[in-house]
């Protein structure tokens, strides 16, 4: 199939799934046109691509558990070891992004507090609501 009919069946824009194609996540055929042939297998790994992208992994990321599916296709059967630390590793920086999250959203509400306090002393004071 084509990278339009690819990109129709998965979602993926074409400028993506030429950038997958650079970085060898899914692989085509040249035709003798130059044209791109995509074995329906693609549709397939395209889609676990974008899976994997979603938990909020990098391409690097899922280059490591694709090669992984090559080698065992049954991944929570028989998980490659790459993948638990891969996966420990994710987890480790969103619980870095939370505690990070936490902290400038604790500020940012004792922020709003004493900014909403001001303004009533202001309203109180000037008796308007104005700046």
């Amino acid at each position: 199939m084509r990278i339009g009919t690819l990109s129709e069946k998965t979602g993926v824009s074409e400028r993506s799934l030429r950038h997958y194609e650079q970085r060898n996540l899914i692989t085509s055929e040249r035709l003798p046109n130059g044209y791109r042939d995509f074995d329906s297998s693609m549709v397939d790994r395209v889609n676990k691509i974008q899976l994997y992208l979603g938990l909020g992994l990098n391409l690097e990321q899922v280059d490591t558990i694709l090669s992984c599916l090559d080698v065992k296709p049954a991944l929570y059967e028989n998980p490659c070891s790459s993948i638990i630390s891969l996966y420990e590793q994710k987890l480790d920086d969103i619980n870095e992004q939370i505690e990070l999250l936490s902290k400038i959203k604790f500020n940012l509400e004792e922020h709003v507090m004493i900014l909403k306090r001001n303004q009533d002393k202001s309203f109180t004071q000037r008796g308007d609501a104005l700046c």
